[in-house]
C-alpha cells in the first residue's frame, strides 16, 4: 500500500482493470467514470476486489480518490446493483461509511442503513452488495496513523475499536451524515473532476467517525449473516467452489440446509436473483475474467466457456454475455488482443 501524498491518473492494465497510477501532485479529489465492471476492482484504492454485476441495469457511476499524510480516501457513487468482495488492504485499517444506500444494500450479506459505519482490519475480506444509487466513502490508514489522527482531534479511542472487523451498532448522527453526504455528492458531479475539493473533507470524515466510536467504541461484529442471508451465504460459497462442475438445485438446497422453495426465496430477497440465474452470472464473469486477463489468449471462446462450466449453446451464451456486459465475448477477446499487441510494441 502506498502511503505518501500523491496524485492519481488512470490507465488500463493487462487484465483490463483500470490501474490508478500514483505520482506526486496536489491532494485534490480525482474523479473517474465507471465504464466497465472491472473498474470496481478499485472501489477502494489499493484493494484486491472482485466485482460481480447483479440483476438489473449495467453498473455505472463514478469513483473518486484523494490522499495525504499517510491516508487514502476512496469514494464511489454506484448506479446499478453490484457485489464486491475481497481484502481491502494487507497492512492498513479501512474505515467505511454508508452515505446513502438504497433497499437491498448489504455488508457481509447483512442489511445496512444510511449512516452505518464499520471497520475492516488488515487482511480481512469485505463483502458488500451495493444497491442502485449507493454512495460510500472509505479511509485507509495504518493503525498507528489512526491513533495519531484521533489524538490530534482530542479523542481517546478504546483499543477495542481495532479488535475486530465489523459494523458499529449504531449509524452516525443524522446531521453529521447529511453534511458529509451533500459534500461527497458534489465530488461525484462530473464538473468536480480535478477540482481541489479540500482534503480537509477527508479529515472531517475521519473525525466524525472517530468521535462516534469514542462514544460507543465496540463493533457489534455484524459480519456473519443471519436468517435467509445465512442460507444464501452457504449456497454462494458452494457455488464459488464448484463453479466449473454441474450444480443441481437439490444439491444446493442440501448444502444450504433448506428446501428448494426457501432457497429460491432467499436468493430473491438477498441477491435479487434466482439460484440458477446467479450460477450463470458467476460463470459469465469467470469467462470475462479469462478473456480480459489474457488467460483466454490462444484459446477459443468455446474452450474458455467449457473450462468455466458454461459449455453448450454458444449462441445463447453470447446473447447472455452481451446482455450482461454490453459486448460480445468475441469483442472482449479482440480488445484484449489489441491491448496485448500495444503492450508488446511499447
Amino acid at each position: 500500500m502506498l502511503l505518501p501524498t500523491f496524485g492519481i491518473s488512470v490507465t488500463r492494465g493487462g487484465g483490463g482493470k483500470a490501474l490508478l497510477v500514483v505520482d506526486c501532485a496536489a491532494p485534490f479529489w480525482h474523479r473517474f467514470d465507471i465504464h466497465r465492471i472491472e473498474d470496481l476492482g478499485n472501489a477502494v484504492l489499493g484493494a484486491e476486489l472482485e466485482a460481480i454485476q447483479l440483476a438489473g441495469p449495467r453498473v455505472s457511476g463514478s469513483l473518486a480518490f484523494a490522499a495525504r499524510d499517510g491516508i487514502i480516501f476512496s469514494s464511489g457513487l454506484i448506479t446499478g446493483k453490484v457485489a464486491i468482495r475481497g481484502p481491502l488492504s494487507l497492512d492498513a485499517v479501512t474505515i467505511g461509511l454508508a452515505l446513502k444506500h438504497g433497499p437491498g444494500t448489504r455488508y457481509w450479506l447483512s442489511e445496512v442503513t444510511d449512516g452505518d459505519v464499520g471497520i475492516v482490519l488488515p487482511g480481512d475480506e469485505h463483502d458488500v452488495i451495493f444497491a442502485d444509487g449507493s454512495l460510500y466513502v472509505a479511509a485507509s490508514l495504518t493503525a498507528k496513523r489512526l491513533m495519531e489522527v484521533a489524538k490530534q482531534a482530542g479523542l481517546a479511542l478504546d483499543p477495542e475499536m481495532l479488535a475486530r472487523t465489523g459494523l458499529h451498532p449504531r449509524p452516525i448522527p443524522a446531521g453529521d451524515l447529511e453534511w458529509l453526504r451533500s459534500r461527497f455528492v458534489r465530488i461525484h458531479e462530473a464538473t468536480a473532476a480535478g477540482e481541489p475539493n479540500q482534503i480537509a473533507l477527508g479529515y472531517a470524515l475521519l473525525n466524525t467517525v472517530l468521535a462516534h466510536y469514542s462514544q460507543v467504541p465496540r463493533s457489534d461484529g455484524r459480519v456473519h449473516p443471519r436468517g435467509r442471508a445465512r442460507i444464501v451465504h452457504r449456497a454462494r460459497e458452494y457455488i464459488r467452489e464448484n463453479l466449473t462442475a454441474p450444480i443441481s438445485m437439490d444439491e444446493l438446497a442440501q448444502v444450504a440446509e433448506t428446501s428448494r422453495r426457501t432457497l429460491h426465496r432467499a436468493f430473491l430477497e438477498v441477491l435479487g436473483d434466482t439460484p440458477p440465474s446467479f450460477v450463470r452470472r458467476l460463470r459469465l464473469h469467470r469467462i470475462r475474467r479469462e478473456l480480459v486477463s489474457g488467460m483466454g489468449l490462444g484459446c477459443t471462446i468455446s474452450a474458455v466457456a467449457r473450462s468455466s462450466g458454461a459449455g453448450g449453446d454458444l449462441g445463447r451464451l453470447s446473447a447472455r454475455y452481451r446482455q450482461l456486459f454490453g459486448e460480445s465475448p468475441s469483442t472482449t477477446l479482440a480488445d484484449r488482443h489489441r491491448r496485448s499487441r500495444l503492450e508488446t510494441w511499447l
